[in-house]
């Protein structure tokens, strides 16, 4: 079972910076932070992010101190994997639409304003509540392949015009195709356009994917292709449909609403690429 030592040239680091889960143990010593690996399922993803994120401490060049700090940061964005007590999960079906919806944007849509580290760096998906946040806007992405143009919500503030940036939304529309593209051929060839760029946006974006639990053991069962049928823009101004108020008893705890737009609806809203663009 593999593990990490990391050695301490100054004092203790307090125990509460670190990252707890199932599948690993943190011990702290005089002079070095010991993690050992619990769960033999976990192995192959264990060495993998743990090599991402020591090469992103190599690229940013970072102090002794600054390095553990990023280590454990890292770490906990990926931690709900070595929660897991099975062997890594494929991504559901409608994980790899959205995420293909995602990669699209990021490599087509957005690319064509802002440059590709711009662009990628507004990728916030993984982390955040909405999937894009750039400089001026916020950005939500919907995918289906289904016919119907109604989209879930989150939550009950997820599509709503009360947020700290102008919130819109892109509904792409997909179709299942032979001649289409796949969702490990759009990742490979954004990787491949990072990499041309920065080997450091290279490696953030495969970090990326790890911590949503995209992993290339398995590939060959996102080999399905998709064309791209339709994608509509809408702008979520104040009276775009959306819960204005709840009214939560102080009994209740950790409320959670969801419900779905008819986008057919929401036709006053819908703006066109041009239009999007020129807001990003």
């Amino acid at each position: 079972m593999p593990g990490l030592i990391l050695k301490l040239n100054n004092n203790k680091i307090n125990k509460s910076f670190f990252t707890k889960a199932k599948g690993w143990e943190i011990h702290q010593g005089d002079q070095s932070i010991k993690m050992y690996l619990k769960n033999k399922n976990h192995k192959e993803f264990f060495i993998k992010i743990i090599n991402l994120i020591i090469t992103k401490i190599y690229f940013e060049k970072l102090s002794d101190n600054e390095s553990i700090q990023l280590f454990f940061e890292e770490l906990n964005l990926a931690k709900d994997f070595f929660e897991d007590e099975g062997n890594p999960k494929k991504l559901k079906q409608e994980s790899q639409i959205g995420l293909f919806g995602e990669i699209y944007i990021l490599s087509k849509l957005l690319t064509k304003k802002l440059s590709i580290k711009e662009s990628f760096l507004s990728w916030t998906g993984p982390f955040k509540k909405h999937d894009f946040t750039t400089n001026k806007i916020l950005l939500e992405i919907k995918t289906t392949t289904t016919s119907t143009k109604k989209i879930n919500t989150s939550s009950n503030n997820q599509i709503s015009p009360q947020l700290e940036k102008k919130l819109y939304v892109a509904f792409i529309q997909l179709n299942k195709s032979l001649t289409g593209i796949s969702l490990v051929k759009i990742i490979e060839d954004f990787y491949e356009k990072l990499k041309e760029e920065s080997n450091i946006l290279a490696n953030e974006f495969l970090l990326k994917l790890a911590k949503i639990k995209y992993f290339e053991i398995h590939k060959d069962d996102y080999e399905q292709k998709y064309l791209v049928d339709k994608t509509n823009y809408f702008e979520v101004r104040d009276d775009f449909p959306h819960i204005k108020k709840v009214e939560v008893p102080k009994e209740l705890s950790d409320l959670s609403i969801t419900y779905k737009i008819d986008l057919e609806k929401c036709e006053d809203f819908r703006i066109n690429e041009e239009q999007l663009l020129n807001k990003i």
